[in-house]
């Protein structure tokens, strides 16, 4: 009985370490990688999506953002809104991004930013 007990248990190990290395690659592959942003207090934007393109660094309220940017990581404690047109027209698409928060894609290119929550027009 000891040795069915011994050989069941290696048995059930094997097969979870086999199973974990058949799911645990997948799982890692779709994982995002983290943005790679400098340690300030402001936000990292990039010109495309996924944290790729052009990096520039906002500290303060920028009403034209040329070119226009897709995606950021927010380093301040500070929330930060994002307009999809120059001069923080909110007659079209915005988005908050909060103090801490990274986002891969904005849904829109962003022509201008503003630190402090989106305000409703």
């Amino acid at each position: 009985m000891k040795r069915f007990m011994r050989n069941a248990g290696t048995l059930c190990a094997v097969a979870v370490a086999s199973i974990g290395m058949t799911v645990l690659p997948a799982v890692s592959a779709q994982a995002a990688p983290a943005p790679i942003c400098p340690a300030v207090v402001g936000v990292c934007t990039w010109t495309e999506a996924a944290y790729e393109g052009d990096l520039r660094l906002l500290f303060d309220e920028e009403p034209t953002v040329v070119p226009p940017v897709q995606s950021v990581s927010n380093q301040d404690i500070q929330p930060w809104c994002f307009y999809e047109r120059p001069f923080f027209d909110a007659g079209g698409k915005k988005r908050e991004v909060t103090g801490g928060q990274a986002v891969k894609d904005l849904g829109f290119a962003a022509h201008s930013a503003q630190q402090g929550r989106c305000q409703d027009a």
